[in-house]
């Protein structure tokens, strides 16, 4: 035989509830606004950090275009400064050279007094002078040679070159001589 049961079933006391499917569908929504109203908080953090890097990057742009500026003047200055220096180098060695020529050609003026001789060419190069000229006698060209040694303005002189040569009807002795400069 078969049996069946009509009564209900007795309950107890840990039974579940079950929830309304209205109850989750809300909590389900305020999750999402939740949710989204998080990222939308999250969103406007991270534009004020980026707004707030682009100003500094703005500023560390001014503070650049300064250091160029001031990197340009200090390039400037500096430029200004060479080319100061390169005119005083030049003056200084004006001044001195200034009375070099000057007395070589006094002491060579000096030389040539009394003799029959005249210079054709003369040469200098830094210490170095290079001399070319005629005279009338062997001895002339002798005689201003150690009127040159009594200067005490030429050193090492030394004759290159003496030829006899004629010169419309007179014979001319040609000479060439080098010697160093003292300072």
């Amino acid at each position: 035989m078969i049996r069946i049961n009509l009564l209900p079933e007795p309950r107890t006391k840990g039974a579940k509830k079950q929830w309304d499917v209205r109850i989750e569908a809300a909590g389900a929504f305020v999750a999402v606004v939740l949710t989204v109203m998080a990222c939308f908080y999250y969103a406007g953090i991270l534009d004020e950090e980026i707004q707030a890097k682009q100003v500094t990057k703005q500023q560390k742009e001014k503070q650049i275009a300064a250091l160029k500026e001031q990197v340009k003047q200090v390039e400037d200055f500096e430029r200004k400064k060479k080319q100061l220096e390169d005119k005083g180098r030049i003056i200084d060695q004006l001044e001195k050279s200034r009375g070099g020529p000057v007395r070589t050609m006094d002491y060579l003026s000096q030389s040539l007094e009394p003799l029959k001789l005249w210079l054709t060419r003369l040469d200098v190069k830094d210490k170095q002078i290079d001399m070319d000229g005629k005279a009338v006698s062997q001895d002339d060209i002798v005689e201003f040679i150690n009127n040159l040694r009594r200067t005490e303005h030429f050193t090492s002189i030394r004759l290159v070159e003496s030829r006899a040569g004629v010169e419309g009807k007179s014979t001319v002795y040609l000479f060439k001589l080098n010697a160093g400069l003292r300072e």
